[in-house]
């Protein structure tokens, strides 16, 4: 290697080095490969990961990407890639838990192990997330940021997705606290709907609960999605504002993003007038 290569290649690895570092989970479609575009157009390293790899197969050889697979479940996966992040990249910036799961059925019928699946993604992901980021996120005085929903604030019937949202968000507080011990600063993005395959999954959903004691309730709650769903934002338009929560000096700790005005009056409603109104519904 003569001097001239020399000196370029360290250039390179000082500009590798001093750019900061992302990593988004559910990175290979819909708001989360958004998100690491949005990121990768800032100049980080983004770090995207999924469970499937086919995915990111398209930005897997792409300078400035570095593609891992990873079930957020998975404990061994969670902590290989925490590993990965700290031989090559020494640091971690912004660690943003997107990776979800949306399902519909009646919660009374389902029993714990099928809540469990969409429990394990949607709420589980995010302690195994942090117990094996955390040090490089304490090193590098780092942010978190874990993508929610509107859901959560009615939390109604034959929706286990909102469910999920409501523990994941009642998790956050005591995650959000501990972390600000350390220095971490920890930012909530509450999306409502956007046009991703999660919302074609939901419009599209089939009313077959074959031997269900809810079948015409059910059928009615899928008929009436698409009334609920209200304005649909782009997966671009939301990634901005995730980009936004992670680089502004002084970020807003929740950002509550194109909510639909009926979700949030709901919410708004005493506990007996809520339940009638949806029990009304349904019916």
């Amino acid at each position: 290697m003569d001097l001239t290569q020399y000196h370029k290649q360290v250039k390179n690895e000082i500009n590798f080095m001093s750019k900061k570092v992302v990593l988004i989970t559910g990175a290979g479609r819909g708001l989360g490969r958004a998100i690491a575009e949005a990121y990768y157009q800032d100049g980080f390293n983004v770090i995207a990961t999924d469970l499937d790899l086919i995915l990111l197969s398209d930005i897997s050889n792409k300078e400035g990407f570095t593609c891992i697979k990873l079930d957020v479940t998975s404990e061994s996966d969670v902590r290989k890639c925490a590993e990965i992040v700290a031989e090559n990249f020494g640091k971690l910036d912004v660690l943003i838990s997107n990776a979800g799961i949306v399902d519909f059925y009646p919660v009374s019928e389902a029993g714990s192990e099928r809540l469990k699946k969409i429990f394990d993604v949607n709420v589980f992901g995010l302690p195994e997330l942090t117990k094996y980021f955390l040090p490089l996120l304490i090193s590098s005085d780092g942010r978190l940021i874990v993508i929610s929903s509107e859901s959560y604030k009615v939390p109604s019937p034959f929706q286990p997705y909102a469910v999920s949202k409501q523990a994941l968000e009642s998790l956050y507080k005591a995650t959000k606290i501990e972390l600000s011990l350390k220095g971490i600063r920890s930012i909530l993005i509450r999306p409502g709907a956007i046009q991703t395959r999660i919302i074609d999954d939901t419009i599209d959903f089939s009313k077959n609960i074959e031997g269900s004691f809810y079948k015409k309730e059910f059928s009615n709650f899928i008929d009436s999605i698409s009334k609920y769903i209200g304005k649909i934002s782009t997966a671009e338009d939301m990634a901005k504002i995730v980009l936004k929560a992670g680089i502004d000096k002084n970020p807003k700790r929740v950002y509550n993003i194109n909510h639909n005005p009926l979700v949030s009056l709901l919410s708004l409603l005493p506990e007996k007038l809520k339940d009638f109104a949806i029990r009304k519904s349904l019916k």
